[in-house]
This record gives C-alpha cells, structure tokens and sequence, in this order.
C-alpha cells in the first residue's frame, strides 16, 4: 500500500509540473482579472471602474467588468458582481463603474472583464479605488491598467486570462489583441470573439456519439457483474465465469462506492475523499487529456452537477483498474472458488451505500427541502421557457402529498440494512431507484451517473435471489426460502461492535437526519419555504412604461419592464422586455409609500421607488442613473393562476385537462 501511495504522489508531482504550461478550452466566454490581497478590520467600501465599448451583430453577446471578493476559508462567499444583470452592449466608450465592499473575512479581491459570444469588445483605463479609515476613497495602483504594455500572441502583460489565480488557459474562441482605439495612452484591449454557437463549450459537439460509449461501459458493468451469479458450483463456491465477476464486481463497486460517495458514508466523504481531492482534481484531468485525448482540458469538477466530464472519467478509470485487477487477480489467484467472506462485506458496503443514501433523499421529500414549491417566476415561465429539469422540479414541487409518498419509498430502502429483509427492501429501491434514474434521463437531470449506479447496485444485490423470486411472482411453483447472505463468524466482542456500529449509523442516518433536515428547513423558512410576504405581494403586469417623457415601445429594449414580482419580503424580480431577470433587494417605507431598491451592483445601481397602489393597479416612478421613469401595471391576482388554485377534487364529471 505504501508503494502504491508513492508511486501515485510521484506521477500527481510531474502532473503538477507539466500543468503549468497554458492550455486551450472551449467556451462560449471569456475573461481577464488581475487579484489584490486585501485586509480590513471594519466594512469598506470598494469601486472598480472601467472604459468599455462593444462591437458586435450578435444578439446574445454582452461585456460587463466583475469583481469577486474571495474570504479567508470557512467564511462563507464574499461579494460578486459581474454586471449580469445591467450588461454593456454600447458600440461608444463609456465608463462602467463596479462598486462593491470588504471587510474582515475578506482575504482577495478578484477584478477584471468578462465578454461572451461574438463580437468586438474593448476595455481600456482600468482604476481601482479602496476606502480608507476616514471614508475616503484612495487608489490602488493597477499593473497594466491602461494596456500600454502590448498584448502579443495573445498575452496580456500583468492580467490573466480567467476568474482567478491558478493554472493558466486560453479560450480558444478569442483573440486578444492591442488595438490603437483607445480613451487613455496609445492603447486599449481588444477581445474578439468569433465561430460562438449556442453549443460551442458543450461536450456533445466534441463528442456526437458519447451516448453510446457511456452505454457500451454500462452494459460491460451489468455483463461483468451478471457473470458473478452464472453457473455457480454451490452457494460458496463459483464456476470460472462466476469468479471471474465476482472479482470485477468486488473491484469496481467497492471503488464507485468509495470515490463516488456522494453523502452516503458521511464521515468518509468528510474526512477522507474531500481533505485529498486536489489529488485527483490533478489525475483524472490527466488521464482525459493524456490517455483518453480529450480535445478540451478538464477544469469543471463535481459540483451541482454530478455528471461532469471529470465524474465520468472516474468511472472510466475505476472500469479500467476493475479490468486489470480482475485479470490480475485472476491470474495469481487461481485455486480459490470460496470467496464468501468477500461477498459478505461486498453486499454489506453496497447494501449500506444505498440504503443510507437513499433515507437522505427521503427525509429531504417528508421534510420538503428538495423540490420547493414554484414561485412566481416559474408560474409566469411558459412552458417553452422551461428547462427539462425545471419543469420536472416545478411538477415535483407542485405536490407535497406526492413528495412524501416519493421520501417515504425512498427511506424504505432502509430494509436494505438488514440480511433478512434485503430481498423485499432489493425490489422495493429498484423501482424507486429506476423511476429516480428515469426522471433524471429523460428531464436532464444531471444525476444519472449516480442513479444509475444505485439501480446497479440494488439489482446486483437482488440477483442471488432473482429465480426465486420470479419463480414466486409469475409460476404457480412452491418456492423455497429466499437466501440470506452469510455472516462470518466473528469474536464475541467483534460481533457486539458491529451490531453497535449499526445501531449508531441508524439512529444516525434517522434520527440526525431527521434533525438535520428539519434544521436546514428552518434555515431557508423564508427564503425557498414557508416566505414571508412581500406587503405588495402579487404579480404586476407593466402596461406603460415612460423614460424622461418618451413612452417606450421598442419590446427588444433591456430597459423596458414587462413584469414585476413581489412574493418574499425584501425581494423584488423584474423580468424586462426582451427576457432578462433583474433581482433586487428592497426595503419599504409603507407610510410614505416609498421603496429603496439595491443590486449587488452598489450605490450606482439603487434607486428609491415611489409607488401608488389600488386594488386593481400599481402606479411607480422612480430617478435611476439620471434617467426619470414612470409606469403604470395591472394586478395579476395569483387567484387566477389556475396551476395553484384547481386544488383536489375526489368527482370530476369529465378530464380539466388546460
């Protein structure tokens, strides 16, 4: 074991070193920073202000300048904005300004430029201002920050190309370039993006028929594991095909459970996989780069999302170390046909993995915390707006009866844990964990890899019983009693330890689970559950929208209003003219019928928002960036929406199918 630990730090230590040489990606954006350490023992303002100008045809393209304030570790996230929700499409220099703050967690500040899609974008005089301890804001010396140091073969000296310090990569997408259009000096940076489609970045275009790949691994896996139960000799001992999958099953399970834990052995998960993931943060972008020739480098990582490029090279290389290890094994291991003990603690891990990890599922559908109930937003979201996932969410979130009753399936995979109800907890998860891997195939949810490794496991688990009970449910035939996997023989005080050890992970995946849930429930109560209303709670429908005097009726303009939408207190969402989502934080005056609205864009981005409301309408005007607007709205009763108000009827005399 030592060996192979320092076999695996030594080629992790070239990896390190040959990493350090710029790659080539694919993306639809781009971007450039520069990173201060920054230190304050009080709140302080900040403000990053650049010239900027765009050039471009393409509608989807936009710029912005972003700032990022990175806190010290376990400090939670600092503040971000990059003009996402104002973006720069001017083809004139303007100066944008960025204004955000620090303060004691707060340990870098990121700042640079961000483009997207394709186009012509320009960014020159970059200033960087601090607050000091008198309220004063004071400079803070930029390297490069008018760009007169030239940009050539696409290196901008003093900048790099990201979101933050690390591996350097390049774009491909874009150029970089001086160019003699500027506001300050000779120069300015010119960023063009060129050939952007709505798929460029997407690894499908890279790889057409990566489908059928995956699926030729997966039906390899179920092929390999089915051998484990062909022909045996006896219960104990097995053919040549049935040792044969056994050791591929031993391996690769045993591996997917322990690098893919996703939650199930909290503790491992915590204390072991997290503390060493640099380790394979390096190896695996490697081995796609290296072995499997991935034409893009690997820079995404498990994150929301499960089925990464990265998670599905792990599951390459776990398939190819059970390959090799199965013929290894099989070469050097070649008298033994008894491996009872090892199918013990094989089904026990499996039996374990699944059925901890799915009481965690079900406890989040008893206790809603999965799928929220939709808010406004998506009850105003056509159905063609939709994402697959958030129409799945929407129709999962819709029905707390229907969550429990999906939780309540889900935890009864608990009888997994126990050797005498494995069979009936075996069929009961496998069509729990098949209608879950189902949903997620075919609304895109991005957890198929794991999904489809719990159907695996829980079939593997029911197969040394699957003539039995087939035999029960579709013949008339008498059918003996169904197996029980057996326990080795243990000391006495081994065998008390692990009854309490099980004792202590039940109580533990119940009952602080249970506890843990109903605590994250009470976290987000206001937030994603059980909100606090808005005092205007309601969704307003603009029907006149004035800018210093001039009624607009350009429906592709940013600036025009088309819905607002007050649901939780403090919050307000406004969806624009051409489909933009703009959210702000607000605090209301009722008596003077007055709202401060503010953005993570600063003080340049809040405005006070005067309004006059009746019954039936919402009148508002409010000064934004010297710009007088005014508007008139309609009151969109949520009674009408009919999705949360049909309710439940036990008689329908025909189908209410809208």
């Amino acid at each position: 074991m030592r060996k192979l630990s320092l076999l695996l730090i030594t080629i992790l230590f070239f990896l390190s070193a040959y990493g350090q040489k710029t790659k080539e990606i694919s993306r639809y954006w781009t971007s450039i920073s520069q990173s201060i350490e920054v230190k304050s023992d009080s709140i302080k303002k900040f403000k990053v202000i650049a010239s900027v100008k765009v050039d471009t045809d393409d509608e989807k393209a936009w710029t912005g300048i972003w700032a990022r304030v990175d806190n010290k570790p376990d400090q939670g996230k600092g503040f971000f904005d990059n003009m996402g929700n104002r973006p720069i499409t001017s083809n004139k220099w303007k100066s944008y300004t960025v204004i955000g703050t620090i303060d004691s967690k707060s340990d870098d500040l990121n700042f640079g430029a961000i483009c997207s899609y394709n186009g012509k974008f320009y960014f020159d005089k970059f200033e960087l201002y601090i607050e000091d301890d008198n309220g004063e804001f004071q400079p803070i010396e930029i390297n490069n920050s008018s760009f007169e140091d030239k940009t050539i073969d696409n290196v901008i000296p003093n900048w790099s190309q990201g979101i933050s310090k690390g591996e350097p990569y390049r774009v491909k997408e874009f150029t970089f370039s001086s160019n003699n259009d500027s506001v300050d000096g000779n120069y300015s940076l010119l960023i063009e993006g060129d050939n952007i489609t709505g798929k460029t970045g997407f690894q499908q275009e890279t790889f057409p028929n990566i489908g059928l790949w995956i699926c030729l691994i997966y039906f390899l896996i179920i092929a390999f594991s089915l051998l484990t139960f062909f022909s045996p000799i006896s219960e104990d001992k097995k053919s040549k095909l049935g040792l044969i999958g056994f050791r591929f099953s031993f391996i690769y399970f045993i591996l997917f459970i322990l690098f893919q834990n996703n939650g199930a052995y909290h503790f491992w998960d915590e204390y072991i996989i997290k503390p060493n993931e640099g380790l394979l943060h390096k190896f695996i972008p490697w081995v796609g780069k290296h072995v499997l020739q991935l034409s893009y480098d690997i820079t995404t990582f498990t994150n929301g999302s499960g089925d990464t490029t990265y998670d599905y090279v792990i599951v390459f290389v776990i398939f190819f170390i059970a390959v090799l290890g199965t013929i290894a094994w099989s070469i050097i291991d070649r008298k033994s046909r008894d491996y009872s003990k090892l199918f013990y603690w094989l089904t026990t891990g499996m039996r374990y993995y699944v059925g901890l990890m799915l009481i965690q599922y079900g406890l989040s559908k008893v206790i809603p915390l999965q799928f929220p109930e939709p808010g406004f937003y998506k009850l105003m979201q056509t159905f063609g707006e939709s994402s697959p996932m958030g129409l799945a969410w929407t129709f999962l979130g819709f029905s707390e009866g229907y969550n429990i009753f999906m939780g309540i399936a889900e935890i009864l995979a608990g009888l997994l844990l126990f050797r005498r109800t494995l069979a009936l907890g075996a069929i009961i998860t496998l069509m729990t964990t098949m209608n879950v891997m189902a949903v997620n195939y075919f609304f895109d949810v991005p957890v198929k890899i794991i999904s489809t490794h719990l159907v695996l496991i829980t079939l593997f688990l029911l197969l040394k019983d699957i003539k039995k009970v087939m035999r029960f449910l579709i013949t008339n035939t008498t059918v003996e009693k169904l197996t029980v996997i057996r326990r080795p023989h243990f000391k006495k005080w081994i065998d008390v330890s692990f009854k309490l050890i099980k004792g202590l992970l039940i109580t533990y995946a119940l009952g602080y689970g249970f506890y843990k849930a109903l605590e994250i429930r009470e976290e987000y109560t206001g937030i994603y559950y059980d909100i606090t209303k808005s005092e205007l709670y309601g969704v307003y429908k603009v029907k006149n929208y004035v800018i210093n005097n001039d009624t607009i009726t350009n429906y592709k303009n940013d600036k025009l209003w088309r819905t607002i939408m007050f649901e939780r207190e403090g919050f307000v969402e406004i969806e624009t003219m051409n489909g933009k989502m703009i959210s702000y934080k607000v605090e209301t005056d009722s008596i003077t019928k007055k709202m401060k609205f503010s953005s993570s864009g600063g003080e340049l981005d809040a405005f006070d928002f005067n309004y006059t409301k009746t019954d039936t309408s919402l009148d508002f005007n409010f000064i934004f960036q010297n710009d007088t607007v005014s508007g008139q709205t309609r009151i969109m009763n949520d009674d009408k929406l009919l999705l949360i108000n049909r309710g439940f009827n036990w008689i329908n005399e025909y189908p209410y199918n809208r």
